[in-house]
């Protein structure tokens, strides 16, 4: 535990943070930031560092929000904050703030040694040397000047701001319209033809060079990434995030892409209420002879790490039905900037099976994972777990993947869990390896 003194230096080193990260921000005056700062920050933070702080977090930083004691925030928090100042993370801003404590020795002028100038004849040139050399050098001033000259026009043309996406309001409840705001540009005109904004969930829009504000209606709980990017290259990226109260049901159907259908399930996988029944989808809308599927999703700030963790669920998937042939189980987790995804589908099936943990991906149709195979309706068990971006899933306790991804998650927002029909979760364990933090969803 820090003593007094070391505490005092600490937050001293994070209100000489504090006072960058504003000067960064371009108002240095923090006391006189708004609420749209913050949420601002927080954007830009996460664009930069890919943490995710909220707006309420960075106010108690800020001392914005008093509490009794002053509030000194998580290292990964602080790492955050130093990586937006230049530094790589906390530990390398607290070294360089105590380098620079460090005064250079004074320096004694009378041990300099007097040099006394020296008289050295000067040898005229000769009449046939003196123009060469005087053109070469005119020669080569010129070439230098050409070069710096058209250097700089190439910049003068480039010169263009980086055109950025913001969120005006990027958490919210189920459904959500989330708008957007593009910026940083010249000419309104000008965002048009090859800009598009990619919402996340499947929509997309075209710029149409005459608004910079657009919205997007988002109608299933998750995190999703918007991107904002010009003739298809990424150009900025911001997160949106709706939060559910507890577990939720929500139905859709293959090929009907304009409509979900979300399930009134209170008591959801309480009181061994584990599975949504055919009658129960047919009221929320849903044509039951047809090929559907239902998403069982919690999301919340979990508090548990995406690169630390160990996920256990018992499911039964679907038997065979009308529309249903694979039974196919697909688990996601929600991360910061990324995902881990497993489909399981029978073994006959695993042509369409998808593997992801963060930046590896792997398709049956290009790559075929057969160790994706397998019938889980009589029931079974997927399991992931995750060691310092070290990934293992199991199927039914037997490994069938590892390998170690570079991207990290971070922070877990929540599950999706979705059958291909009727499905049932007989449980779910989901706790960070580190602190041990169970998920606010086990059951």
């Amino acid at each position: 535990m820090e003593n007094g003194q070391d505490k005092a230096s600490s937050l001293d080193l994070l209100d000489h943070c504090c006072q960058l990260v504003a000067d960064t921000y371009g108002k240095p005056d923090s006391s006189e930031w708004t609420n749209s700062d913050f949420i601002r920050l927080c954007s830009i933070l996460y664009k930069k560092t890919h943490v995710q702080i909220s707006p309420n977090t960075l106010k108690r930083i800020f001392g914005k929000i008093k509490t009794d004691a002053r509030y000194y925030p998580q290292k990964a928090t602080r790492d955050a904050l130093a990586q937006y100042v230049g530094f790589a993370d906390w530990d390398q801003f607290t070294l360089a703030q105590s380098r620079q404590q460090i005064a250079p020795l004074p320096h004694r002028p009378e041990a300099e040694p007097i040099i006394r100038p020296m008289e050295v004849p000067i040898q005229q040139p000769t009449a046939r040397k003196l123009p060469v050399r005087k053109l070469l050098m005119v020669a080569f001033a010129l070439i230098v000047v050409g070069i710096a000259a058209w250097r700089g026009f190439l910049l003068w043309q480039n010169d263009k701001p980086e055109v950025t996406l913001f969120c005006k309001n990027p958490e919210g409840d189920n459904p959500h319209s989330a708008v957007f705001v593009v910026r940083n540009f010249r000419n309104v005109a000008d965002l048009a033809d090859e800009y598009t904004i990619e919402f996340g969930d499947g929509e997309k829009v075209r710029l149409n060079g005459k608004d910079s504000v657009y919205s997007n209606y988002y109608e299933v709980p998750g995190h999703y990434l918007a991107i904002l990017k010009k003739a298809g290259v990424p150009l900025d990226t911001v997160p949106v995030f709706l939060h559910t109260n507890g577990w939720t049901a929500t139905a859709n159907m293959m090929y009907d892409t304009t409509r979900v259908y979300p399930i009134e399930a209170p008591g959801l996988f309480s009181q061994g209420y584990n599975s949504i029944s055919a009658r129960e989808i047919a009221r929320a809308g849903v044509d039951t002879n047809r090929t559907f599927f239902v998403d069982f999703i919690n999301t919340h700030l979990t508090g548990i790490d995406g690169d630390n963790f160990e996920l256990l669920i018992d499911v039964k998937a679907s038997p065979p039905r009308p529309g249903v042939r694979c039974s196919q189980v697909r688990v996601t987790v929600f991360g910061d900037s990324s995902n881990h995804m497993v489909d399981v589908m029978k073994p006959g099936c695993a042509h369409w099976s998808k593997l992801q943990f963060s930046e590896l991906h792997k398709d049956g149709r290009s790559e075929g994972p057969n160790f994706l195979g397998a019938d889980l309706t009589t029931g079974g068990t997927v399991s992931m777990k995750v060691v310092n971006r070290r990934a293992t899933l199991l199927i039914n306790g037997r490994e069938v993947y590892k390998n170690t991804y570079k991207k990290p998650l971070r922070h877990i927002y929540g599950l999706d869990i979705m059958f291909a029909g009727i499905g049932t979760v007989r449980s779910v364990r989901l706790r960070d390896l580190k602190t041990g933090k169970q998920f606010a969803g086990n059951f």
